[in-house]
This record gives C-alpha cells, structure tokens and sequence, in this order.
C-alpha cells in the first residue's frame, strides 16, 4: 500500500510542526484535529485553536488536504508576520535615541558609582532606610513585638510625605500593644 500523505504534506510549503490527534469513533467516522504551529515570541499564537474535520475515511482521504491547505498557510503567514512584527520592534527600540539615551545614563551612572569621591545620594539613602525600617517593623508586628515595631517607627517629622501612612502604623502597633497587653492580663 503506498500513500501519498507526507508529499502532501511537503507540497504545502509551510514550514513549521502540524499536530495531528485522529479520533476513531464507534459509528465508524473519524475525526481528525489538526494544529500548525511554528516558533514565535508573541503568545497570542496559543489563542490559535485547532482545525477539527470529521467524516468517514473515504470523505476524509477526498477532502482532508483541500480543507487543511488554506488554513495552514493562512496561520504560517501571521505568525511570520508576528515574529517579523516583533523583530522589527525589537531592533526599532535598540536604535531609538530614548534607548541610546538609556544605555548613555546607564553607562554614566556606572563611571559614577566606580568613582570613590562621589556621596551617595541622599534621598535614595533615605528612602532604603524607610524601607528597611517598615520591613524590620513587619516582621515585628507578625512576632507580635509591637513595643520592639513603635521604637522603630520613623518619625512622622522625619518623613512628612508619609505621616498618614506612619500614623496608622502607629496606630495599628499601640493597638496591638494594648490587646497583648489584656490578654497577658488573664
């Protein structure tokens, strides 16, 4: 027995992996899904479904490359073109003046840093260690630890951009004071 499936195949010209599930079922018909898929970065290409025929293998022999032949070659051609359309902004990006702006201040700011005359900037200073002392004050507060957490807490003078934020703290850390404290009372 000699078929002619994998010239078929061949003679679609599309290059990329076609997955195919054939389903035998019991009132002798066969359903065929068929999948084309090719590398691509963009993952819209997994919202692509695949093509499902059925029909007796007669129909299906007949019929099964004339219905697979437009869809495949319509799916290799946008995905071709998404993996293109995604190229082509990958290598406008590199080139843009905002990008070698980038790379100027990013090279900018490493000289500086290597430069053992430069102060740290202060404000970025300032910033880690707020954030350093609201994480040391969570952990506090998981720990129950709420007199440790109200000894850390910043000053609301210290960082008048976040008093509200500082004030809760406060105030959520001496409610938790006060309910251990009753609890310790029983």
């Amino acid at each position: 027995m000699q078929t002619n499936f994998f010239k078929q195949i061949a003679g679609l010209e599309t290059p990329g992996t076609f997955k195919l599930a054939v389903t035998l079922t019991e009132n002798g018909k066969i359903t065929v899904s068929e999948m084309f898929t090719a590398a691509c970065g963009d993952k819209a290409v997994s919202r692509i479904v695949p093509l499902t025929l059925s029909g007796t293998a007669e129909e299906l022999d007949e019929q099964f490359f004339t219905q697979i032949t437009a869809p495949a070659q319509q799916v290799a051609g946008l995905i071709s073109n998404m993996e293109g359309h995604l190229k082509s902004v990958a290598e406008a990006k590199a080139a843009s003046k905002m990008e070698q702006d980038r790379k100027a201040a990013a090279k900018s700011a490493t000289a500086k840093k290597d430069s053992d005359h430069e102060m740290p900037d202060a404000k970025a200073e300032k910033k880690r260690a707020y954030e350093e002392a609201l994480k040391s004050i969570a952990e506090l507060k998981a720990a129950c630890k709420y007199e440790e957490g109200l000894a850390l807490l910043p000053g609301e003078r210290e960082y008048p951009d976040k008093a509200a934020e500082l004030g809760k703290l406060r105030a959520e850390l001496e409610l938790g004071r006060e309910q251990l404290k009753q609890i310790r009372l029983f």
